[in-house]
């Protein structure tokens, strides 16, 4: 996912560059990348699916592609099958491990199962930090009841992290250190290319803090505004439309 992790998680254009895999299989995997970015689902698991058939990938590509097809069918409904994906990520136990255990502790935590999704984020924080993680692991242990303590709490890991960039506002605001109306204010401004995601992100993560609070009349509608507007294979989409489903 590069050196700086994106939530959008399948936005990159060369998902397998530098990889030890031959042309087909990183054909398909990139294809597969754009598929997703532009709302094309079905064919994106299709697309992931010839990628990892073809024997071609490394173990750690291989771990990568199947937990791109796990969000991607998590965003389609299949909630069934990406957890049999994303277990298949964390299998493998490649180098792609800090990666597959944070995307599927998050996936358990939006599926209602926060305090599992927590263990697997602690270890993904063992491997590897960044915002994201971060925000994941904290919002799991608060609605997991799990105390929020150790090496990894959430003040000891938002400590190495640029709280200067965005979502560093909503890390602070985890905190007690900014406003719900501070974090909405700083997710327009910036980068205008990038407005949609920092708006999708303030809707998204200040809705998980309202069902952490038990708030579940004030976290639907910013889960709906986030299943609506957040770009196209984005975590938050896919997490919204799961909260919905556990909130109908």
């Amino acid at each position: 996912m590069g050196a700086v992790r994106n939530v959008s998680f399948l936005v990159l254009t060369a998902l397998l560059a530098g990889a030890d895999a031959k042309a087909a299989g990183v054909d398909d995997a990139n294809a597969a990348v754009l598929a997703a970015r532009d709302g094309r689902y079905d064919e994106a698991i299709q697309l992931f699916t010839s990628a990892i058939n073809s024997d071609e990938l490394n173990l750690k590509s291989r771990s990568q592609a199947y937990a791109y097809r796990g969000i991607a069918k998590a965003t389609t409904g299949d909630y069934e099958g990406a957890q049999e994906d994303l277990n298949f990520a964390v299998v493998l136990d490649s180098d792609y491990n800090g990666d597959a255990y944070a995307f599927r502790g998050y996936f358990k935590m939006v599926r209602g199962d926060p305090k599992d999704g927590a263990a697997d984020l602690d270890k993904s924080a063992q491997y590897i930090l960044w915002p994201y993680n971060v925000l994941w692991l904290y919002l799991a242990r608060l609605r997991g009841g799990v105390p929020d303590q150790g090496e990894h709490s959430l003040a000891a890991n938002a400590a190495k992290l640029d709280l200067g960039r965005w979502p560093g506002p909503v890390v602070k605001f985890m905190q007690g250190q900014a406003t719900e109306a501070e974090v909405r204010m700083a997710a327009n401004e910036g980068d205008p290319k990038r407005l949609a995601e920092r708006v999708c992100d303030a809707d998204f993560y200040l809705g998980e803090v309202e069902l952490a609070k038990k708030n579940p009349g004030a976290a639907k509608p910013m889960f709906q505004a986030a299943a609506g507007k957040c770009p196209f294979a984005s975590f938050e989409r896919m997490g919204a439309a799961a909260e919905l489903t556990q909130l109908k």
